[in-house]
């Protein structure tokens, strides 16, 4: 199998693109900018998987960039590229909010476009893994931008799933939604909150406690072992069973469940 992963520079895109080489497979890591290639290069030599993995620099907002999917052939593309915008928001700016659309989703659901696309011109088979979060089903406070990214996404999949049913090829979707995992994601979130936020800010006064706080929100909550979300993108990626939804850590998806049904 041949898979191409968003965002695979590391965190959840690279343990997961690792497990799939050594099983086996042939993994493309796309990253975002040219000075991650050489440090993600040395990463797979350091596995010794040189043979298994080919790193592309793939910036999923540029249309040329993007169409590097389309003349690729691969069987499955895992969308795990997000970014994270940070702040209350009140004082948030209205670009920033549509920036952190413009990345994680609107340039998801091109790249699916495209591929779904190859897929129907080629008449091949194909699946798509989308990396949504459990902050799509409970909403962070001053994370509300990319909380709400995340809500997208698992909407748009969803009737997805639904809607290639229809089609006369064979296109799979599958939801993954990670909890709280220590990646470094959140704790750039939390500290690059300023350059998203107003002038005028509302909360200025208040946001070094705020951060405080969410600091060590994260540091208590956040499970620095990655094997359980890998074990769920892996299976999604390979599973041909009619499961849609792929979820853990196992108690921050109890948590989930329960403010679902009560909130």
């Amino acid at each position: 199998m041949k898979v191409f992963i968003t965002g695979a520079t590391s965190g959840i895109g690279f343990v997961t693109a690792l497990k799939l080489a050594k099983l086996g497979h042939y993994v493309y890591l796309g990253i975002h900018r040219e000075n991650q290639l050489i440090p993600t290069k040395e990463k797979i030599q350091f596995y010794q998987l040189e043979k298994q993995m080919s790193v592309l620099i793939l910036d999923i907002t540029d249309p040329k960039s993007r169409h590097q999917i389309f003349d690729l052939d691969i069987d499955c593309l895992i969308n795990n590229a997000a970014l994270g915008v940070g702040g209350a928001l009140l004082d948030l700016s209205v670009d920033a909010i549509r920036y952190n659309f413009e990345v994680n989703v609107f340039s998801t659901i091109e790249l699916i476009q495209l591929y779904a696309t190859s897929l129907f011109l080629k008449k091949k088979k194909g699946k798509v893994v989308i990396i949504s979060s459990l902050a799509g089903i409970v909403p962070i406070p001053f994370m509300s931008s990319y909380s709400a990214t995340k809500a997208s996404l698992i909407s748009f999949a969803t009737a997805l799933r639904k809607e290639v049913k229809l089609l006369d090829i064979d296109i799979t979707v599958k939801l993954v939604e990670p909890g709280i995992y220590y990646t470094g994601f959140n704790e750039v979130m939390i500290d690059n909150q300023e350059k998203y936020l107003k002038l005028d800010a509302i909360f200025s006064s208040v946001y070094p406690e705020i951060r405080r706080k969410q600091r060590f929100f994260f540091q208590f909550f956040s499970k620095k072992d990655l094997a359980s979300i890998e074990r769920k993108v892996v299976v999604a990626t390979l599973s041909n069973s009619a499961k849609f939804i792929y979820r853990a850590p196992f108690f921050q998806v109890l948590v989930a469940k329960f403010y679902a049904l009560f909130k």
